[in-house]
């Protein structure tokens, strides 16, 4: 069974959620993805000490690098966008798309 979408928005950070918000009422089909889950409601996620220095929410993965070899990025994953300056959202915008 495959489900049909006009619209596929990736990471809905603060660009892709801006973009959900204003193709909501437009009656398209939309589908949002994100990769991780969702912060956890404690008192760390306030410290910007416990957040970016001891790294608490940092992922553990491993990325490659043609010039730099492997590194670990400084980048943490949660529902409503990254942590990372560099982070963009991504919009897949066709006609249909198919997702089996």
């Amino acid at each position: 069974m495959s489900t049909h979408y006009d619209v596929i928005i990736i990471s809905t950070g603060s660009g892709g959620g801006i973009v959900a918000y204003n193709l909501a009422p437009s009656g398209k089909k939309i589908l949002l993805l994100e990769r991780g889950g969702y912060w956890p409601r404690e008192k760390d996620n306030w410290s910007s000490k416990t957040v970016f220095i001891d790294n608490k929410y940092k992922a553990k993965e491993t990325w490659r690098d043609k010039d730099v070899g492997r590194f670990h990025p400084g980048i943490q994953y949660n529902v409503a966008g990254i942590r990372k300056s560099t982070a963009r959202p991504y919009c897949v915008c066709a006609s249909k798309i198919s997702v089996r």
